[in-house]
């Protein structure tokens, strides 16, 4: 689901060189980045983009059909429009798109009259598409992944976190990836290497403070980042098995590990500002702003923001990223997982003409926009070097690559919407200094429970 700069915004990539490897290591995590694609590569846009050619997949479309497609796409309107407007220069289906910004809380009333859309771009988490799917809202696309060959060209990622209760409902396309960009020019002023264990963050935020800037940045007021950097340390602390089990409800949530991955960054590090001052009182935006005005040295957040610090019209000084490095030795498992990706409403009326529209969206040349435009990648097989990417587009991308088989879990988006709820609220809670890490995790515990008792869980685990 869209937000403003994006949240869930970087795609899955699947380089040519190492495809396989790419590929088997989506397979086998079954992770996704998250919930909102961000509005563009940052240099070098390339011109308007010939027409995709409308892939012919068996079966015929009733001519003349209309269909309704909604998205939460705002900043990136024109170019999504410039790809619906391709498909139907060629096609005799016509897809009429309306964005939706508050779209969480209207689609399942809208689909439930019979007058919400036909395609939807929605979160793929349990809490959300599992929540339409398990109503009888959605249409299963099994049939379709056979017919139009998805099961070949999109990474089995992109299925599996779009499936529930044993049918696919959709086709995951927002790969989200949590990391710590750092700003190159503050980092070479004050000697500052970049980091290569969590000892080592800390002992530049210790500099950095003592230089009088905000060592990284990071707020909660939006409630949601918090949850991230709870991925980033449960990830490299509890470990990606360890965590999956979490998620799958197989061991409790108040083990010892993910009280650590709540206690080190919500109150030692919060203790120690690190982070931005009046932390439940500064919006999202508000942090992003401090970096691109070099008032914060570091950023601990996700691939979507890769538009937005590589163009220097926001963020004039170069900017550096890493997946947050080792908390005592232990392998890192950087938070990764698809927060959006593609449905059809059960009440279409020819679903032919829906499915026609979904593979258009993941046609190569479509993909280019995707990638060139929005600086989102697409959940196929892809090279790099065909497109024009930024600079730290490019060196994201590298980092991905390298690191993408240690990937673990963005959690929200695969938790149901209760312990999402315990999860933003409490650590507030824990931030402001009025619930230790200790009772976070119980309540976490606790909402587990609840979401175990009324079959919201997802299992995840082999």
């Amino acid at each position: 689901m869209a937000r403003s700069l994006g949240r869930r915004a970087f795609l899955r990539l699947m380089a040519s060189a190492g495809a396989g490897a790419v590929l088997a290591a989506c397979g086998g995590a079954t992770q996704q980045a998250g919930n909102t694609p961000p509005a563009g590569s940052a240099t070098e846009a390339p011109g308007a983009t010939a027409a995709p050619a409308a892939t012919q997949a068996p079966g015929q479309a009733t001519t003349g059909q209309t269909l309704l497609y909604w998205d939460g796409f705002q900043e990136e309107s024109a170019v999504v429009d410039e790809i619906v407007a391709g498909f139907n220069q060629i096609s005799d289906i016509k897809v009429v798109r309306e964005t939706q910004p508050q779209m969480r809380d209207i689609l399942r009333t809208a689909l439930d009259a019979g007058t919400g859309p036909d395609i939807m771009y929605y979160d793929t988490g349990p809490g959300f598409a599992g929540v339409l799917a398990r109503a009888g809202l959605l249409l299963p696309l099994d049939d379709a992944y056979a017919q139009f060959g998805w099961n070949e060209r999109v990474a089995p990622l992109a299925k599996q976190r779009a499936s529930f209760d044993g049918k696919a409902y959709g086709i995951g396309h927002a790969l989200e990836l949590v990391g710590l960009y750092y700003n190159k020019r503050i980092f070479e002023e004050q000697g500052i290497s970049e980091p290569t264990t969590h000892e080592e963050v800390l002992a530049a935020a210790d500099k950095l403070k003592a230089a009088g800037l905000i060592p990284i940045g990071f707020a909660n007021q939006d409630k949601w980042p918090a949850g991230h950097t709870f991925s980033v340390f449960s990830g490299n602390i509890a470990g990606k098995t360890k965590l999956e089990q979490a998620i799958s409800g197989e061991i409790a949530w108040n083990d010892p590990d993910f009280v650590e991955s709540i206690r080190i960054p919500f109150e030692e590090m919060n203790q120690a500002g690190y982070f931005i001052p009046e932390i439940n009182a500064v919006t999202y935006d508000d942090w992003n702003s401090l970096f691109y005005a070099g008032q914060a040295a570091m950023s601990l957040t996700g691939t979507w923001m890769i538009r937005n610090y590589a163009d220097t019209n926001t963020m004039p000084d170069p900017v550096g990223f890493l997946l947050y490095p080792s908390i005592g030795g232990r392998a890192i498992a950087p938070p990764s997982g698809l927060g959006s990706g593609f449905f059809v409403s059960n009440k279409v009326e020819d679903p032919n003409t829906a499915f026609k529209f979904l593979d258009y969206l993941y046609s190569p040349a479509v993909a280019k926009i995707w990638i060139e435009q929005l600086a989102i990648i697409p959940p196929i097989n892809l090279n790099p070097a065909d497109y024009q990417i930024s600079e730290l587009m490019k060196f994201t991308l590298e980092a991905v690559v390298r690191d993408i088989d240690k990937a673990g879990y963005n959690i929200d988006v695969l938790t149901p919407d209760n312990f999402n709820t315990a999860m933003f609220d409490g650590f507030q809670e824990v931030l402001a200094g009025t619930k230790t890490a200790q009772q976070q995790a119980d309540d976490l515990q606790a909402a587990m429970d609840q979401a175990k008792q009324d079959g919201k869980v997802m299992k995840i685990t082999p």
